[in-house]
């Protein structure tokens, strides 16, 4: 008799189990909040951050994924009880920081890895895919790149500052998305990548260790509380505003240890999609390309996204400084709608002087993180 199939594994963790445990009570389960519904409940982490057949797709062989990610979690899993254990003797004895710095760069690739076979990326993967089980493809095509990890590796750990946050409450939540990135500048509206694309100027990077620690790289102007080459530890209203953006890198799910911080962080969950841009040249070349949704750290460039996509600040052009602004408020534009206006029209005047987005980028030869979905054609003009 031939040897029969082998099975597929049912339930397959986007989130890996060795990261959720980290995340428990003293009993081994977590709380789970959907961030749509805003509801929190009480479940085992064997049970949290899974779905059915999550990496199977009718064209591989069962369980190829599952796999692979199962010996990466083999070793990743010791690996973060390693650093935990560092930095709690390095707060005993204050010993050198450059040296857990080394050891967390030193799984770079993996936490990449894990933040592309993460539940939020299946599902911006899925995003304007025929079939669900697509989205595996696209995923499969992102890891087999073994340079392109690399780079973006090395993009971050050569181009991006470096410290640990911690919660002395274990109050920290963990996202479907494993790394959470928010954009610490609004830099242009894109039709390829996001403001918070990993390789960009001006991004924040949040890599969970445990419900105490976050791991954090980031270019650009941080808050206060976040100053690198160092254990920052965070009050109440700083742990919120970080929960904040991570709970918002989500698309279904989020977990914590605690209750309270969880269901704080979900009602204050804005539910964005992966936004699509279709384009044609006089050439006859057509472009398409899926983007992440935009997540903002600070609320400032949120309002100037919001200004420039809605074109109400057009209605601001011909306005000297002293002028009443034609909002309504009865103020001098100067002390008005002025500086949303100039950040809006800086944008439009580097789109429409076609300008090298090159100079977003963290450094002339760093890697950007590539779009979820990117497509290329041509189209015979008409004569």
């Amino acid at each position: 008799m031939g040897e029969g199939k082998e099975q597929k594994v049912i339930i397959q963790h986007y989130i890996p189990q060795c990261i959720l445990k980290n995340f428990s009570n003293d009993k081994g389960q977590v709380y789970e909040g959907l961030v749509m519904e805003k509801k929190t409940y009480l479940t085992n982490v064997s049970n949290s951050m899974a779905e059915r057949f999550t990496y199977e797709h009718s064209l591989i062989e069962a369980n190829i994924l599952e796999k692979y990610f199962s010996r990466i979690e083999n070793y990743i899993g010791p690996a973060f009880s390693r650093i935990i254990s560092a930095l709690e003797k390095y707060e005993e004895n204050s010993n050198d920081f450059k040296k857990i710095n080394r050891l967390i760069n030193s799984y770079m690739r993996e936490y990449l890895i894990f933040y592309y076979r993460s539940g939020a990326l299946l599902h911006e993967f899925s995003h304007e895919q025929k079939s669900p089980e697509d989205r595996v493809l696209l995923l499969i095509r992102k890891l087999i790149s073994s340079d392109y990890i690399k780079r973006l590796s090395e993009t971050v750990v050569n181009h991006y500052s470096f410290c640990i946050l911690k919660s002395n409450e274990g109050n920290f939540v963990l996202s479907d998305q494993f790394v959470s990135t928010a954009a610490l500048k609004i830099k242009n509206r894109f039709t390829n990548v996001s403001n918070r694309q990993i390789g960009l100027k001006q991004v924040i990077l949040f890599i969970p260790l445990s419900k105490n620690y976050y791991v954090v790289y980031f270019h650009g102007k941080s808050p206060i509380y976040i100053c690198e080459d160092k254990i920052n530890e965070l009050n109440t209203e700083q742990l919120n505003e970080v929960n904040k953006v991570i709970i918002n890198n989500s698309y279904k799910k989020s977990v914590g240890c605690n209750k309270e911080p969880l269901e704080l962080g979900l009602s204050e969950f804005e539910f964005r999609s992966p936004v699509t841009y279709l384009a044609g040249y006089k050439s006859g070349a057509t472009t398409g390309s899926v983007v992440k949704k935009e997540i903002f750290f600070y609320r400032k460039d949120e309002e100037v996204m919001e200004f420039f996509e809605s074109t109400d600040w057009l209605k601001f052009k011909s306005l000297e400084r002293n002028d009443i602004c034609r909002c309504g408020s009865g103020k001098k534009f100067k002390k008005c709608h002025m500086d949303i206006y100039l950040e809006c029209k800086r944008m439009m005047d580097h789109i429409e002087n076609n300008g090298d987005s090159r100079i977003y980028n963290v450094s002339e030869r760093s890697t950007t993180e590539l779009p979820i979905n990117e497509w290329f054609g041509h189209v015979t003009p008409k004569e």
